[in-house]
């Protein structure tokens, strides 16, 4: 039986000022198994991950997985999550992290895993656990901080420039 496949949410709307990092990091996610977006809360993060997943998924035969790891703190926590996420532990008699594997080890997917700084080190066991035995899954993480795994593209998302002002807004005359 074929487990479905979850994937992101809608994207948050066009991103102004973005580009140039989308095009950078569609280039970056395809060639590196575990790329980590990493800078201060509220710096858009997961609006970019989520686009720029969305333009590399044809390049995944099965998909993007989107994991909402905003409440989990401890490893049980972690593990769990990313289980409900991809929904292996509905038939599942395994142990969680089992389920996991098994069910990503002949995948050719990318798993977006948002918000992990609350969970940094049990999310760097998973990934190196879920990247040493699935070859054809790559792994797109966004954090306050980076897992500090071998083999991690850490991308620090800057914060986004101001517009230049408009003549009509600074009182001159066009």
């Amino acid at each position: 039986m074929t487990t479905p496949r979850p994937t992101p949410p809608p994207a948050f709307g066009e991103l102004i000022g973005r580009e140039r990092d989308i095009a950078d990091l569609c280039r970056v996610v395809g060639g590196n198994r575990l790329v980590s977006l990493t800078g201060t809360g509220g710096m858009g993060k997961t609006r970019l991950a989520v686009r720029v997943s969305e333009l590399v998924a044809q390049r995944f035969a099965d998909g993007v997985r989107f994991v909402d790891l905003g409440e989990a703190a401890s490893p049980d926590q972690v593990v769990r999550a990313v289980a409900r996420s991809l929904r292996v532990l509905e038939n599942s008699e395994k142990p969680p992290l089992d389920a996991i594997i098994t069910n990503l080890r002949d995948q050719r997917a990318l798993v977006l895993l948002d918000t992990c700084e609350r969970a940094v080190e049990p999310l760097a066991e998973l990934c190196r656990e879920v990247l040493s035995c699935c070859p054809g899954v790559h792994v797109l993480a966004t954090s306050r901080q980076p897992l500090r795994l071998s083999g991690e593209t850490v991308w620090r998302v800057p914060p986004l420039s101001l517009p230049p002002p408009r003549a009509a807004e600074n009182g001159s005359r066009p």
